[in-house]
């Protein structure tokens, strides 16, 4: 019966590695596609072939291109009739991916799939871009964009009534103009998040519901167009080759060389960033901008400035509630990276929970390596409850509610999380560290799923094993809820028994 379950597992897992073949002669849908066509546009405008950057070029193929836009970052150039250096695959990747759209269809054109397993619209990653290089330049709004009465109502200008209103282009592109677009006018403010049809070789992007213009893509582009500009301007750099600093943010060790300062930190970067009454401004600022436009003028027609600041202060609660809380610490691609079928029978657990385990895997290299932490979710989601990802990320296996299979004779009384890596002599990484204690626990007890006197247990308190290794478990030990425990006499199984040879769990 062992076997047949161990063969049946190996089965499914390989089945995942299996998808449908991507139309002949197309790029994938990744950005490994993206910083390969970016890498051939800066060859060619180095030598002289080019004489545009590539984010002057895909505004003038077409991305970003619109008046409002246009009015921030200037004019967008003339391109070339043919782009002759690219391949045919090239230039058809390039037009469709520039432009973002929701088709009726529920399928997200313009977004691409990253290494770390999320999915980014390019338009306003590319329009922050160009803002940092344009050294992001604030500008006074036209009178014709203002109330009479905002002159003297507006907070900022009661302390200098004669300075006009500016507004932040690297925001008014990326994030504030879209997001207060959407509370004013859309009937679906924001999301979803959605499933590419291969993983391998994405070609369609579909959406999990009903479509907003602000889908959680678009939502991950402008984010990271906001932190890349503001690195760019923050380097004073008119021009600089976009290739490697792609590379570094979304795929290397980070901007600069700092860990932390990757796509899959883009939450807290932005967070870290951006105070919520900078952004709200920002959000009245674009709007105002937009009412000024001779485009716009129907849509907005009678929308006074208390619309404008109602919207924008909703619009901003909700952005941060839905992607910017210090709760959200769960994996915001749960579907996409969770793959797993379970046969077994499931228990719900009873709630709230005095107690937390938690698990490791003893690979520390699978911080770089796909398959790696494919294999170690695959292995260890269906039986713990969290697994803490070298990502920056936590992944929900059983969850919240339901039994684990973690710890035997333990598991209807907590909740197992596993940390993946070898700790014997090392310790996780300062931010996995600090996802589990000073945010997992805390949002956990807020949110009623532990309670507020909860205890921290190693699991080799609960039963005879190594795990969570010693300098992790020395660690656990000054963590608040941390309780000493005698091992009992009789030895026990751990659940990694059961085809992975990682065993152990972690307490909290």
């Amino acid at each position: 019966k062992m076997g047949q379950t161990k063969l049946w597992f190996l089965a499914g897992l390989l089945g995942l590695c299996t998808w449908p073949e991507p139309g002949k002669g197309s790029l994938p849908f990744h950005m490994n596609s993206v910083i390969q066509v970016v890498e051939v546009l800066e060859s060619h405008h180095l030598d002289g072939h080019l004489n545009l950057t590539v984010t002057e070029l895909a505004r003038g193929l077409g991305c970003c291109d619109s008046e409002f836009y246009q009015l921030l970052l200037g004019e967008a150039p003339a391109v070339p009739p043919d782009l002759p250096f690219l391949s045919q695959e090239q230039r058809s990747f390039l037009m469709r991916v520039l432009k973002h759209k929701v088709q009726a269809s529920s399928t997200e054109q313009g977004v691409v799939l990253l290494p770390d397993g999320t999915t980014v619209a390019v338009s306003p990653l590319v329009a922050g871009i160009e803002a940092g290089l344009k050294g992001r330049r604030e500008m006074p709004l036209p009178p014709e964009a203002l109330e009479p009465l905002l002159v003297t109502t507006e907070p900022l200008n009661q302390t200098h009534p004669g300075l006009p209103l500016t507004i932040d282009a690297l925001y008014a592109v990326t994030i504030a103009k879209a997001l207060g677009v959407a509370f004013l006018l859309s009937q679906v403010l924001m999301g979803p998040n959605g499933c590419w049809d291969s993983v391998s070789e994405p070609q369609n992007f579909t959406l999990l519901g009903r479509p907003s213009n602000l889908t959680d893509a678009f939502i991950n582009g402008a984010l990271d167009g906001v932190i890349l500009g503001a690195h760019l301007a923050g380097q004073g750099m008119p021009v600089a080759p976009l290739s490697p600093l792609l590379r570094e943010y979304y795929a290397g060790d980070g901007l600069a060389g700092d860990g932390q300062a990757r796509s899959n930190f883009r939450r807290q970067n932005f967070v870290q960033l951006t105070e919520a009454g900078q952004l709200e401004e920002q959000v009245v600022r674009s709007l105002q901008l937009l009412r000024a436009l001779p485009w716009m003028a129907p849509l907005l027609s009678g929308v006074g400035d208390g619309d404008l600041l109602a919207a924008a202060s909703r619009a901003v609660q909700e952005l941060t509630g839905a992607y910017l809380g210090r709760c959200l610490f769960l994996s915001p691609h749960q579907g996409q990276k969770a793959f797993w079928s379970h046969r077994g029978q499931t228990t719900q657990q009873e709630l709230p929970s005095g107690m937390l385990w938690h698990k490791k895997c003893p690979d520390p290299n699978c911080k770089g390596n796909g398959i790696c932490l494919l294999l170690s979710f695959c292995l260890l989601l269906p039986c713990c409850s969290f697994v803490v990802g070298s990502d920056g990320y936590m992944y929900q296996g059983r969850g919240w509610h339901w039994v684990g299979a973690h710890t035997r004779g333990y598991n209807s009384k907590g909740y197992g999380v596993s940390f993946i890596g070898d700790y014997m002599d090392t310790l996780p990484e300062a931010f996995a560290l600090m996802l589990v204690r000073d945010n997992f626990l805390p949002c956990a007890v807020k949110g009623a799923k532990l309670q507020a006197n909860y205890t921290v247990h190693g699991h080799r308190q609960m039963v005879h094993t190594a795990c969570p290794g010693n300098i992790l478990y020395r660690e656990i030990q000054t963590w608040q809820g941390f309780k000493v425990r005698p091992l009992p006499h009789a030895p026990q199984h751990s659940l990694s028994t059961r085809g992975h040879s990682a065993n152990g769990a972690v307490g909290v």
